[in-house]
């Protein structure tokens, strides 16, 4: 028997039973359905992530306090001696709080963050500005009351976007501050986003606005203090080596130890990018354990049709086929069904990889498109037709070694 009859052969012997050959392909279905889903999902999301991060220059090191009291705050004298380090070109200084209020045109207050930037907020990230500008060196030295807004404060406290010159007035436990508006950053207007408060995110677009530095402290009577340092990295040092510096710098200034971190996004990305990969590795695998599970149907239901055919193997030996026609014969059958059922698990996959990243986009605020990796779907055919090479040896060579009179008389 030639190839292509032994394909049509086992095509016709998976027709013929539909129920039991669906049942038998149940396994493979899910497994490389969900492993299709999980990676395209999995790839999908971690490029939403880094694009999202796209803006942040990965030679990039930030500072921040880690224990201590009030009294262990950076200062402006730490990020000044941060900037004489050999080896930090620029820097810049945040600071960010929590509990201001403003009203918004339908009564609703809403309660969230202010950030407060120097001009050098452009070290850590890309300032993109639809509408006027954004907080400038000038703004900072003459502690003004200006705010950069995103375009979602903007519709939801004025009504419409060109807001340039508007009175932005924020509530605190000190009182009321009041801002004119001098830019609106580039953005979408997503619904709840104002309810949500914004919470993930960079300080542009996580807090009610954007507003200079000294103007934010002034305030919070906080003096010079800051909450976190910015420093870029030149292209000659070693962003992992200046983090320990920069920590050890502010240890020998203040007589601590280990009470401040210094975070490489250069090893951050690299460390989010391991992350994702094992994760998603791992819960492939997982998912993958129903393909053993399949395949173990596969061999139980093609031991069964070697029973049943028994008689068949019997004259096809009488009549000279050999061992290896017959095991040739009921491999191909196997590795047919579980290629079958790998490409219903594939399209499955598919669909479900689209309905899932529906969900996560939905509930990360941001669209995620699943990536169909060729790879992966190469992989997943390759892995169908092992599990029917491998689960469907042992009922071939059972079927391949009957006796061909004892096979005849077989009822």
């Amino acid at each position: 028997m030639s190839i292509s009859e032994s394909i049509i052969s086992a095509l016709r012997s998976v027709y013929s039973h539909k129920m039991r050959s669906v049942l038998t392909m149940l396994g493979i279905i899910i497994g490389i359905g969900s492993v299709i889903m999980i990676t395209s999902v999995g790839d999908g999301v971690r490029v939403t992530i880094f694009d999202a991060l796209d803006n942040i220059d990965r030679r990039v090191i930030q500072i921040f306090q880690q224990s201590g009291g009030f009294e262990y705050r950076l200062t402006f004298d730490d990020a000044d001696a941060i900037l004489r380090l050999d080896g930090v070109e620029e820097i810049t200084m945040i600071t960010e709080t929590w509990g201001f209020e403003l009203t918004r045109r339908d009564g609703r207050v809403r309660r969230s963050s202010i950030a407060g930037l120097d001009g050098n907020y452009n070290v850590i990230e890309r300032v993109n500005i639809q509408l006027g500008r954004f907080i400038d060196h000038m703004d900072v030295e003459n502690h003004l009351h200006v705010a950069v807004i995103t375009p979602q404060t903007a519709f939801e406290v004025f009504g419409f976007l060109n807001v340039i010159g508007e009175t932005l007035e924020l509530e605190y436990w000190g009182g009321t501050e009041r801002f004119t508006v001098i830019g609106v950053l580039e953005g979408e207007i997503e619904q709840g986003a104002m309810e949500a408060g914004m919470a993930m995110g960079s300080p542009l677009t996580r807090g009610l606005a954007v507003i200079p530095l000294t103007t934010l402290t002034d305030i919070l009577g906080n003096e010079d203090t800051i909450d976190f340092v910015g420093a870029s990295v030149a292209p000659y040092a070693d962003t992992v080596q200046m983090a320990q510096t920069i920590t050890t710098l502010l240890d020998i200034r203040r007589g601590t130890e280990d009470y401040y971190f210094a975070m490489s996004m250069e090893a951050g990305f690299e460390l989010i990018d391991t992350v994702f990969v094992a994760v998603t590795a791992f819960v492939a695998f997982v998912a993958g354990i129903s393909l053993f599970v399949g395949g173990v149907g596969v061999m139980n239901i093609m031991l069964v049709t070697v029973k049943e055919r028994t008689r068949e193997i019997g004259i096809r030996k009488s009549l000279g086929a050999t061992e290896g026609n017959i095991k040739a014969q009921f491999i191909l059958e196997a590795v047919t069904l579980t290629l079958i059922g790998g490409s219903i698990g594939i399209t499955l996959g598919f669909f479900l990889a689209g309905f899932a990243a529906e969900i996560i986009s939905y509930g990360m605020g941001s669209e995620v498109n699943p990536v169909i990796a060729p790879t992966n779907v190469g992989i997943a055919f390759v892995v169908s037709t092992a599990i029917g090479l491998i689960f469907g040896v042992y009922p071939a060579s059972k079927a391949a070694k009957l006796n061909p009179i004892e096979a005849l008389r077989y009822e």
